[in-house]
């Protein structure tokens, strides 16, 4: 066997040791070494999947290529015919852009992954495999062991058979026990003793009884174990399926347990709704820290709950603030009404819940509807978000509101006139976007009359 050349402690601090001096870098030794190819043969890999990975390897050099090419362009050094950058020349950043925002480049990128999955997949049909070999064998062994204990039991009987003629009594005691476990009881005992043939055969009886009754015990429990190692995976699964579906909306949990590696996607009509607590920072000063998560919890289980019931997506809270979105990740085209009846209900809610708070409590919420890009992001903690002006719009005009309104955009108004009442606001000034002129929701009209939200007088 191939002795390996690793350094001592190379599979823990070895390379922060030799950043910082601390011991000197490697030799390179070549002569006698193993490759890591080599192990992962040695180790039982299949040459289709080391292959898998070295696709893997190959899609990532490329994609690195064309960083290279892009970085050295926007240096002004381009390749000059050797695969040197010693050319030089105007720096490019226009051709640099170029490269990394191409079609080919964000097409590495994607690929990479998908040969990574296929030697996972190759990989753990393998090691199923080998575990089915493994329990055909076992099922042969377990086989082969009840196979042998018959012929023993036959052998056995067969023997008591022959000294009945001579030795009655004392073999009446062995017929006994023999009928026993053949019957199932392996407690059962022949209880004769002595140094003739009959006393052997009865202790030989109970010995063999004994290692067959340890033997299906000790398969049992493993059957047992097995059965319970099968519901905790079971409970397991489920545990992760529904926090996995806590965390994201089902519909995107659903496509990463599929495989997507990357969903983002844009959606050019929804409508996103921020509601914060005014005063929060006050009201922490004035409230114990456990206090204030209570108070939050209570508020937004209600909240939660709402979202539900209006087939809204809650995308996340920050401190106080609680976001919502109508027409993510499915689209609808009542995204902007569900979205405003969940504002009426939540302000209801809040105010239910104010008016039994031992401070005074009240919540500004805001609305605006357009072009959102929603995806996952993050490798380890997933999040889904959104990103786009009218994530930052609806923030400022739920901040530009007043205390227990619901300040909406003209693009609300405009597509929830005919159900909703509104009444005019004060122009907000968004930064980037100019004057936008804004309105307060009155409530949902019913015939020729306006049901008004709690805290508006009824006109």
């Amino acid at each position: 066997m191939a002795r390996s050349l690793a350094p001592k402690g190379y599979e823990g601090v070895y390379w922060d040791l030799v950043v910082g001096n601390v011991i000197p870098e490697p030799v390179a030794e070549k002569k006698g070494g193993v490759s890591l190819e080599a192990r992962l043969l040695q180790a039982g890999m299949t040459v289709d999947e080391f292959s898998k990975l070295k696709e893997a390897q190959n899609l990532s050099n490329e994609l690195a290529r064309l960083e290279t090419v892009a970085m050295n362009a926007f240096k002004g050094q381009f390749d000059d015919g050797t695969g040197s950058f010693q050319k030089q020349g105007d720096a490019d950043p226009v051709l640099a852009n170029k490269i990394l925002n191409d079609e080919r480049y964000n097409d590495y990128k994607s690929r990479i992954m998908q040969p990574i999955s296929e030697f996972l997949s190759m990989v753990d049909r393998r090691t199923t495999s080998q575990l089915d070999d493994l329990n055909r064998q076992s099922q042969g062994l377990l086989v082969g062991i009840i196979g042998l204990s018959a012929a023993f039991f036959a052998v056995m009987c067969l023997m008591v058979w022959m000294v009945l003629r001579n030795v009655l009594g004392r073999s009446a005691g062995l017929m006994q026990a023999v009928h026993e476990i053949s019957a199932g009881n392996l407690d059962a005992r022949t209880n004769v003793s002595g140094n003739d043939e009959i006393g052997v055969l009865g202790s030989a009886i109970d010995a063999m009884a004994n290692n067959l009754k340890a033997a299906i015990d000790h398969a049992n429990n493993k059957a047992k174990e097995a059965r319970e190692q099968a519901v905790k995976l079971s409970e397991e699964r489920h545990h992760s399926e529904k926090l996995l579906h806590n965390i994201l909306p089902g519909l995107i949990a659903d496509r990463l347990r599929k495989g997507e590696s990357m969903i983002a996607e844009t959606f050019p009509e929804v409508t996103v709704l921020f509601a914060d607590i005014v005063g929060f920072t006050e009201l922490s000063a004035r409230l114990g820290p456990r206090e204030i998560v209570n108070m939050l919890n209570d508020v937004f289980g209600r909240f939660d709950k709402l979202v539900g019931e209006y087939g809204l997506e809650k995308i996340k809270t920050i401190g106080d603030c609680y976001m919502v979105v109508g027409g993510v990740p499915e689209r609808d085209p009542l995204h902007c009404q569900k979205a405003a009846d969940f504002a009426i209900a939540a302000l209801h809610a809040f105010e239910d819940y104010a008016s039994d708070f031992a401070q005074p409590l009240s919540i500004r919420i805001g609305m605006h509807t357009g072009t959102v890009v929603a995806g996952v992001v993050g490798t380890q903690k997933f999040a889904y978000d959104l990103w786009g002006d009218v994530v930052n719009i609806a923030s400022r005009f739920e901040s530009s509101g007043k205390p227990n309104r619901i300040h909406v955009s003209d693009s609300v108004r405009f597509r929830l006139a005919d159900d909703f009442a509104f009444e005019e606001g004060e122009d907000v000034n968004m930064k980037g976007k100019g004057i936008m002129k804004s309105w307060f929701m009155l409530g949902r009209k019913d015939g020729g009359n306006v049901v008004h939200l709690k805290t508006l007088p009824a006109s």
